[in-house]
């Protein structure tokens, strides 16, 4: 039993690592889906633009109000940085460990107790 628990969970783990950055990278179809709302202002006006290389209106050239908290950027596009994702894995394995340490310490426990 305890195997087959130890295989699920290392599937799961190649799972997430492999499936992740394809369904990161698959959030945007053509140019992010973006389509202007009609509140959007030109570059060539003088206005301050999007700067973010790969938010979803980067190639439009252009500063959309719907989204001024980034900036003017639609960042739907952008993936989750590298060293997000790592510590986000990573916080998730180190939890995993120790709640399995902590189930074999109580197993060790009890057999003591008896």
């Amino acid at each position: 039993m305890q195997m087959i628990r130890q295989v699920a969970q290392i599937v799961l783990v190649l799972a997430i690592v492999f499936a992740g950055p394809s369904v990161l990278s698959a959030q945007c179809v053509g140019n992010g889906g973006y389509v202007e709302d009609g509140d959007e202002v030109s570059c060539e006006d003088g206005f301050y633009c999007c700067t973010v290389y790969n938010a979803c209106n980067a190639p439009c050239n252009n500063y959309d109000y719907s989204f001024e908290l980034t900036g003017g950027c639609d960042l739907s596009c952008a993936p989750i940085d590298s060293g997000v994702l790592f510590i986000l894995i990573g916080g998730g394995l180190f939890g995993a460990f120790m709640l399995t340490r902590r189930k074999e310490l109580e197993l060790v426990i009890e057999e003591v107790k008896s």
